[in-house]
């Protein structure tokens, strides 16, 4: 920079004379560089500040103009905004109203749901009882006799269905934006989700799913109904004494005659279907209907059964003389057996093979030690040759009481027990009652 400096900018003196003197000042290549951009940066300020003057005014209008530009490019976007908030939030209540219907309906349904369950288990609940009852009678001991032979098992595990496992009753949180269903998925933020649409989609698939848990719940309560109830039609029919619905029907009693009162003018089915609406709900109204009716009937064909003498009087035996005609063990003559001779241990006990009031308890000619039970019912059950009585007359009896023990009384040959059904005064066979008595007891047994 110094050889630039020297070979552009040589060293010059400026002469000053004043009263006759003669002086000069020396400038140097540096201070005329430093003057020179001094000098440039002056001038450059001065038209600088003169081109503002000048052109003051389009400046600041073109500002301006930029401004209202930029003003309304702003307001124009507040706008676009406020409009999608609105559209959104309009949205979001009547995605918010929709939810909560569809809530009530679930919840509806589900009350409806669990006070048909409710009414399936109190149905079935005497029943359940006599099957503990059994199962503690043989418990602790081995059956491996011929009569205790488990033929197959009607109560199969797929007739338990239960609310909790299928579906979850929805259930309001704190506020109404915030729900839980569906075995505690939360569904929250009804009115501010960034995702609106996502949201929306994934609450109705939820609710679809509840839904449908719903209708498969009650779908398969509805064939597990009617499954039971035609087996235990089955069962009745099995021990051959009477129609089953003849038998709830006595059973029943006063109350029979009830409920067989009906009527009500005529409508047919299309014009009362509509008259009551249609729909799927009431659908969904006319199955729960007609299941609680089925449980009804399922409940009273339980009663009847837990009514008459099917379990086994002994816990373990083998049958030597059955119903009907047979050779005399003492004359060896064709003879009318009225029971079943079931041969066991000297002592053993006798179980009542279901709850009564004992009508007859002693000595009774040929049978020796005698009991008999009035089940009601048109039943009674006769428990022959005991060596011991347990109970007397008048006495109430309970489903598997210890009421006396095997002996040999009587014209007997040995240990056994000659055991006896009566139907309407009318002897009938107690294998058929022992043998429909395993498909009711067998899960226990």
């Amino acid at each position: 920079m110094r050889r630039f400096l020297r070979h552009h900018y040589v060293e010059r003196q400026i002469y000053l004379r004043s009263h006759g003197q003669v002086q000069f000042i020396s400038l140097s290549p540096f201070t005329q560089a430093v003057f020179l951009a001094i000098g440039f940066v002056f001038f450059s300020w001065i038209a600088f500040s003169s081109v503002n003057v000048v052109f003051k005014e389009q400046i600041i209008a073109s500002k301006e103009q930029r401004y209202v530009k930029m003003q309304g490019a702003y307001e124009e976007r507040v706008a676009q905004l406020q409009s999608a908030y609105d559209e959104l939030n309009g949205q979001l209540v009547i995605s918010q109203e929709r939810f909560l219907a569809s809530t009530r309906e679930l919840e509806d349904k589900h009350r409806q749901l669990t006070a048909l369950m409710g009414q399936r288990q109190s149905a079935s609940s005497e029943l359940d009882t006599m099957r503990q009852r059994y199962a503690a009678t043989l418990r602790g001991s081995r059956s491996d006799a011929q009569g205790n032979t488990i033929l197959m098992s009607v109560d199969q595990d797929g007739d338990n269905v239960t609310v909790g496992q299928t579906t979850t009753r929805p259930q309001r949180a704190a506020d109404a934006g915030a729900f839980v269903i569906d075995g505690g998925i939360e569904i929250s933020g009804l009115a501010g989700g960034e995702d609106q649409h996502g949201t929306s989609s994934q609450i109705d698939t939820r609710l679809t799913k509840l839904d449908r848990a719903q209708q498969g719940l009650i779908n398969r309560v509805e064939e597990n109904t009617d499954r039971r109830i035609r087996e235990l039609k089955s069962i009745i029919g099995m021990t051959d004494v009477a129609d089953a619905k003849a038998l709830v029907k006595r059973s029943a009693g006063d109350k029979g005659k009830v409920a067989d009162a009906e009527g009500g003018p005529f409508l047919g089915l299309a014009e009362g279907e509509a008259l009551a609406g249609g729909g799927e709900e009431n659908t969904f109204t006319k199955q729960l209907f007609r299941v609680s009716q089925n449980l009804n009937t399922m409940g009273d064909l339980e009663k009847t059964i837990a009514k008459m003498p099917l379990a086994e009087p002994l816990i373990s035996y083998h049958e030597t003389s059955g119903f009907g005609a047979r050779r005399d063990p003492f004359n060896g003559r064709m003879a009318f057996h009225a029971g079943e001779d079931l041969a066991t241990d000297y002592g053993a006990r006798v179980y009542a093979t279901t709850s009564g009031i004992v009508t007859y308890a002693d000595w009774k000619g040929a049978y020796g030690r005698l009991i008999e039970i009035d089940i009601g019912n048109g039943f009674r059950t006769r428990y022959g040759h005991l060596s011991a009585i347990n109970v007397k007359v008048g006495q109430k009896i309970a489903f598997r009481d210890v009421i006396g023990r095997v002996g040999s009384t009587g014209r007997s040959s040995g240990p056994h027990l000659h055991y006896e059904v009566w139907f309407d005064g009318i002897v009938r066979d107690p294998s058929k009652f022992i043998e429909a008595g395993h498909y009711v007891f067998a899960k226990q047994g």
